[in-house]
């Protein structure tokens, strides 16, 4: 009798399934025939932009052969080179940041929604070639580093080396992008061949305290032996930052403790952001100790017989993308007086 009942349960719900499946298929299936006897079509003029450096403006129009119902239409966009992106979007353009020596090449196409249903319609892509020069004559190893300073500016030091194919009368010439504005380096450092391989800029319009922007950095050349290939990078502006050093560090004894305590580097983040290392030598028996504490103060129980020599310094911690260390601090030097 059980077993029935189990049996005329379990049928009963099959019974239940069957009619939501055929209640479903009798809501749905007008839409997905409605909307299979629409053709989608893909966007046109599909179009790529450089507009600044680094900076490239995807465009495009819609198919004017594209029915306009009630429809949702959106623009399905890849990005295939330099680095893979996808992403989907209302606007008919898009604007990418993304380094353009070595070209882009992007694809889009059309996205129709109508009721929850979806119709795509085929790619269209889109790509800018390389700009010219010879190979092996672009820089290399590009390295750049920002610094705040007292007058609440930051500055930008860049390094590099020249192409190996690079001729010896090569000129490069470095610009530096952040957000809309562009500039060209006044102060370079130079190479035995005269060539340029470092630039300065004491001041720039970097905004201090944000956080992962980018900054484009764009070396180009010239030669009247051959055509110099640009080269381009992006930064974040946090993970190229080199910490100030902290302030006011202090040192004494208390008791058996060795006691330090320091303020926050000079910067617009608040003492919140940093971590710190306290570097502390034994200098009797030699031995050395790295310590890392998020607070503005250590303290050490240590031999009070000898004598120490302590250090700190500085990074970013959980405000922004840890920079490069700050350098040490100034050592100071403790000891007991027996």
């Amino acid at each position: 009798m059980v077993f029935l009942t189990d049996h005329l349960n379990i049928m009963a719900n099959m019974m239940r399934v069957c009619l939501i499946l055929l209640w479903i298929r009798i809501l749905v299936q007008p839409h997905i025939l409605q909307l299979k006897a629409v053709q989608v079509f893909p966007p046109i003029n599909f179009t790529l932009t450089v507009t600044a450096l680094a900076q490239v403006l995807l465009s495009w129009k819609p198919s004017p052969n594209q029915e306009q119902r009630n429809y949702t239409i959106r623009y399905d966009v890849k990005i295939l080179t330099p680095v893979f992106e996808e992403y989907d979007t209302a606007k008919t353009y898009s604007f990418q940041t993304a380094v353009l020596h070595n070209g882009f090449s992007a694809r889009v196409r059309t996205l129709l929604f109508h009721k929850g249903l979806q119709m795509t319609s085929d790619w269209v892509t889109a790509e800018l070639q390389p700009p010219p020069g010879a190979e092996n004559t672009a820089v290399t190893d590009l390295s750049c580093v920002t610094h705040f300073t007292v007058s609440s500016a930051v500055s930008l030091h860049c390094t590099w080396l020249p192409g190996k194919e690079a001729p010896e009368d090569t000129k490069y010439f470095l610009f530096y992008r952040y957000e809309t504005y562009t500039e060209e380096c006044q102060d370079y450092i130079k190479d035995k061949w005269n060539r340029n391989t470092e630039c300065r800029f004491s001041v720039t319009h970097i905004a201090p305290g944000e956080i992962d922007e980018l900054i484009v950095i764009h070396i180009n050349g010239s030669s009247k032996y051959a055509a110099i290939k640009p080269f381009q990078q992006l930064f974040n502006q946090n993970a190229i930052e080199k910490v100030n050093i902290p302030r006011n560090v202090t040192v004494f004894l208390e008791q058996n403790d060795l006691v330090a305590t320091w303020e926050k580097p000079l910067s617009t983040f608040p003492k919140g952001c940093f971590e710190y290392e306290f570097y502390l030598i034994n200098l009797k028996s030699g031995n050395e100790q790295v310590s890392r504490t998020y607070s503005h103060d250590f303290r050490l129980r240590i031999d009070v017989t000898c004598r120490y020599s302590i250090q700190i310094r500085a990074n970013h911690h959980k405000c922004a993308v840890n920079g490069f260390w700050s350098d040490w601090s100034e050592t100071l030097y403790i000891a007991t007086v027996l």
